[in-house]
């Protein structure tokens, strides 16, 4: 079994993520509740910032709990893939009445809530599946609990944390925990692959991580099919090496200074560098297939 999507495992992981924001919750005062991050004005608050990740996972809970009935899930509001901002704010909206400590439990006790559904999966149900618009195939509930891992732990950790002054929250992840999260973010890449821009395209990327934690992941997307794993690959497109897995939780959280990365060798790219200047779209959650360039992948920090 592949490890990254082991139910104990994900379990462990987490219960690490919470764990993490149980702390953080801890040392907070209300100072910073309001403020955005340093994305700017245009970023959410903190206090939207739990909201959002606190109605989205608990969606994506039920979706699975659904699942395990037999029974399909509506994510009420979020009919197509269009409508993500708009599904975003509804959920905002609904919390931001709660007070802080509050929601701070209810998204704690979602959090457990996941993990305990992780140990308790039975071989035969790991592969039952909900269907979300963002995806381009129903989703397995582990894949689901795999994307609430690293939404909470790696999209949107320095989100939170910037309002509060504290390190990335990303930051406290274990070696091993960052290399399971790369992994699953990228099958969450081949679930986000736009057939629908990408058309007739047959490609493959491959990410190449050094340091404590990194490897070797693939990508790959035909006109059929996308899927991804951890290894090498024979001739990628394009092949992105970074210096350390801080680079890649940078790149996920819209921090990482690509010009300067570049320039100093932190990140270095090599192969068809027009696949690099289309993932924006290829892997966007909302870019229409003839849109333009600067689209939102579901998996950046929203705002």
């Amino acid at each position: 079994m592949d490890k990254i999507f082991d139910p104990q495992t994900l379990a462990d992981d987490l219960y690490e993520v919470g764990r993490i924001y149980a702390e953080f919750f801890a040392g907070l005062d209300d100072t910073s509740w309001d403020k955005p991050a340093k994305g700017g004005p245009s970023e959410w608050t903190l206090h939207e910032t739990i909201a959002h990740l606190t109605a989205f996972h608990g969606a994506g809970i039920e979706s699975i709990r659904n699942a395990l009935r037999g029974e399909s899930y509506t994510f009420d509001g979020f009919d197509t893939r269009y409508d993500l901002n708009a599904y975003n704010r509804k959920g905002i909206d609904s919390l931001l009445g709660l007070p802080m400590e509050t929601l701070f439990t209810k998204f704690l006790g979602i959090h457990d809530d996941a993990a305990r559904v992780a140990l308790d999966l039975q071989p035969d149900q790991m592969g039952l599946t909900s269907t979300m618009a963002a995806y381009n195939r129903p989703v397995t509930i582990v894949e689901t609990l795999g994307i609430i891992t690293f939404h909470a732990g790696l999209i949107h950790s320095a989100q939170v944390a910037e309002p509060a002054g504290v390190p990335p929250l990303w930051m406290q992840l274990s070696p091993e925990i960052r290399h399971r999260v790369i992994g699953r973010v990228m099958r969450a890449f081949s679930l986000l692959y736009r057939f629908d821009i990408g058309g007739d395209l047959s490609n493959s990327l491959a990410f190449r991580v050094n340091g404590p934690g990194g490897g070797e992941w693939y990508v790959k997307f035909s006109p059929n099919a996308a899927t991804s794993g951890e290894g090498a690959i024979d001739d990628p497109g394009l092949v992105i090496r970074l210096h350390d897995t801080n680079i890649f939780c940078q790149m996920l959280t819209g921090r990482f200074n690509l010009p300067i990365g570049l320039i100093n060798g932190r990140m270095k790219l090599r192969g068809d560098l027009r696949l690099f200047l289309r993932m924006n779209t290829l892997f966007s959650v909302d870019a229409r297939p003839k849109g333009a360039m600067l689209a939102r992948t579901a998996l950046a920090p929203e705002s």
